[in-house]
């Protein structure tokens, strides 16, 4: 793994747990209720819970690394080299301008009024720099701290004035994209029968 500061929303996990726990109550209520049959019959509901849970709440991040920012989302990743990087903006969560066209992070969600209320008194995470980073670090759920961090480093002004600034590298992840669909296929199949 490639030495990086992770910010992640700080509910996201617990939420991804709470829909495999609830996800395991119903496949054990199939179980005792009507046995493998039933599981069979009805399995699809709890397993499009879990996998909708793994990629809306588990595996959204964001990675700030010495050489830019990789937004990973529920269906699709955006790797942000520091040139392609404009500017950020926290109004509904973090987002990243660039040149072409904004990045919004599903992992960093603005802070609700309590949060931002309580987020005024804090000391800000004491994050390494990344110029010093050897190994993965966790940076918070805050998006203003990832915001600042980015502000810091992002080179994206200076490349456009050079006529050099490249692209945001935006791809649809196979994986979180199959499971849902299968899963969801599943769940039609089932209410059809």
């Amino acid at each position: 793994m490639e030495p990086a500061i992770v910010f992640r929303g700080p509910t996201g996990r617990s939420y991804a747990v709470v829909s495999w726990v609830v996800a395991g109550v119903v496949l054990v209520a199939f179980t005792v209720n009507g046995g493998l049959s039933e599981v069979v019959a009805f399995g699809a509901f709890p397993l499009l819970l879990a996998v909708a849970g793994w990629a809306a709440f588990w595996r959204p991040q964001v990675r700030v690394t010495r050489d830019g920012v990789r937004v990973v989302n529920v269906l699709s990743t955006t790797w942000l080299p520091w040139a392609a990087i404009t500017g950020t903006r926290t109004r509904w969560g973090l987002e990243l301008t660039t040149h072409h066209r904004p990045v919004g992070a599903w992992a960093l969600p603005a802070r609700s009024a309590v949060g931002r209320v309580t987020s005024r008194n804090r000391e800000w995470p004491s994050l390494p720099p990344l110029e010093r980073l050897e190994r993965v670090v966790p940076g918070g759920g805050d998006p203003e701290v990832a915001a600042a961090l980015v502000e810091a480093h992002r080179t994206g002004d200076a490349a456009l004035a050079a006529g050099a600034a490249p692209r945001a590298e935006h791809r649809l992840d196979p994986l979180p994209a199959a499971l849902l669909l299968v899963s969801a296929a599943l769940v039609a199949l089932t209410l059809l029968r």
